[in-house]
């Protein structure tokens, strides 16, 4: 992959999810982390890709101070264009509060009025955030103590908030370190936990509908879970426990065991992200400095971002740009990258020590894809394909429909090509000719068939001058 652009921050980064400008990237410092100047306040900034610029370089639009760090940051499009243009930027902060503030505004350069509202209901820090895909309004959060709550920033000067449901562990419970909204079904929210229980919500009941951790190690911390962005049942779970590094894929039709298994860290995942664009990849960022972008559904390794000096903790797609992603790794670089040079050598690539080098594409994303096409060949054929239908995880990948049709045009052409064909096969001609003769609607028409009749005959020598001969009284007329 190439690099496009890239900013020193330590920073958790969101994208812009605003049609007009999908190319604006937010960062807010983010905790557990120091720079070289010890500097203990953060920053939120907004920075503009420009990827029309050769500069590797990200040019400022604005920022905004705060008096605590981010753990997790998101930005959602907001209900309100007049005053919220360019949306809502939800900053989940270290001491449980979560920041709404007013993207528009940072742009600006109006600091004052960028902080709109201020939810202090958490404990603990807030880890898991994200704006629900189909209804904008709705922000989910998660902090210590297995407490979620669903926030309405309707009005983001006055949200609201509730419960999600019963917390399922009490009083005590595990932190919770991700949530994720399904994409397909817009009540369903997920969440994982340190504890290596994951839970699946239903918000019309209020209430969990399933939880399930894995069989084999119960006790691992989960980092992260995403949803498979077109098959609603499928979720994937990752934990940051070195002892068991792995991407699992559930199917929540049978969810006593993962369906799948991705192996290829050496170290615990800190963060993963499903392509909105393309099911058929998904990144993954771990401890051991590795940045892998795989193809979930066949379980293999695409291509692998140039290795960072120190761990990746964020890594997300742009849910604007396709082929666009971004990186944050604690060595103080936010990158942004592109999937469209995904060679597996070049310039910045150091592999992990012991691994094998990760391989280029094997194939051409969703959206470089023709879903459907045809083509004509001669004869009349016409060949046509259509996409795959979708598989399960695990399962080979279904081939596309390829069909072919015998395409006719000019029915009376071709029942006239039927016949002579069929007269030249049984050497018939002068049967052929003489019933053209017979039905013709000209006296050009009707001599001309006559005469192939006369040539196409078994004695074409004397009706030919049977056929030349005049007819009596045709002569004298013409002599007259």
């Amino acid at each position: 992959m190439s690099k496009l652009k890239s900013v020193s921050r330590s920073g958790t980064v969101a994208w812009s999810t605003s049609a007009e400008r999908p190319g604006l990237l937010a960062t807010g410092t983010v905790a557990g982390a120091i720079d070289d100047s010890f500097e203990s306040t953060a920053q939120l900034e907004i920075f503009n890709l420009e990827l029309s610029s050769p500069s590797t370089d990200m040019p400022l639009l604005g920022s905004v101070t705060t008096s605590e760090r981010f753990q997790r940051l998101a930005w959602g499009t907001g209900v309100d264009a007049a005053s919220y243009p360019l949306g809502v930027l939800a900053g989940g902060m270290v001491d449980g509060s979560i920041k709404i503030f007013n993207a528009s505004k940072i742009v600006e350069g109006k600091e004052a009025e960028a902080l709109v509202a201020t939810v202090s209901k958490h404990h603990g820090p807030v880890r898991g955030l994200e704006f629900n895909w189909n209804q904008p309004n709705l922000l989910a959060s998660g902090a210590s103590d297995a407490d979620m709550y669903i926030i309405d920033v309707s009005q983001p000067a006055t949200p609201t908030f509730y419960t999600a449901g019963q917390r399922t562990s009490g009083p005590g419970g595990a932190d919770i370190s991700c949530v994720a909204w399904n994409r397909k079904v817009h009540h369903i929210l997920a969440s994982t936990s340190h504890s290596g229980q994951t839970v699946v919500w239903d918000l019309k009941l209020k209430r969990p509908v399933i939880s399930f951790n894995d069989p084999n190690n119960k006790t691992q911390r989960n980092s992260v879970v995403c949803w498979n962005p077109e098959v609603a049942t499928q979720v994937l779970v990752a934990s940051e426990d070195d002892m068991y590094p792995l991407l699992q894929m559930w199917d929540l039709r049978n969810a006593f065991a993962p369906v799948a298994e991705l192996r290829g860290h050496t170290k615990g995942i800190l963060a993963a992200s499903w392509c909105p664009f393309d099911n058929g990849l998904l990144l993954s960022a771990g401890k051991d400095n590795r940045t892998l972008c795989w193809d979930p559904l066949a379980g293999q390794v695409l291509c692998e971002l140039p290795a960072s000096a120190n761990w990746n903790f964020d890594v997300q797609w742009s849910p604007r740009l396709p082929a666009v992603l971004s990186t944050g790794s604690f060595d103080g670089q936010v990158a942004v990258y592109s999937l469209t040079d995904c060679a597996p050598q070049g310039d910045g690539w150091s592999g992990h020590p012991g691994a094998e080098p990760a391989p280029g594409m094997r194939r051409a994303p969703k959206w470089l894809q023709r879903p459907c096409g045809a083509a004509f060949g001669f004869g009349g054929q016409l060949i046509t394909f259509e996409p795959a239908p979708p598989h399960p995880a695990g399962g080979a990948p279904p081939r596309p429909a390829v069909r072919t049709f015998q395409v006719t045009t000019g029915c009376d052409t071709v029942a006239r090509a039927t016949q002579l064909a069929s007269a030249l096969e049984s050497g018939d001609i002068n049967s052929l000719c003489k019933a053209k003769a017979e039905a013709a609607t000209s006296a050009a028409d009707q001599s001309v068939w006559g005469l192939l009749a006369v040539l196409s005959s078994a004695d074409a020598r004397q009706e030919l001058i049977e056929f030349l001969r005049p007819v009596e009284g045709e002569a004298e007329a013409e002599a007259e």
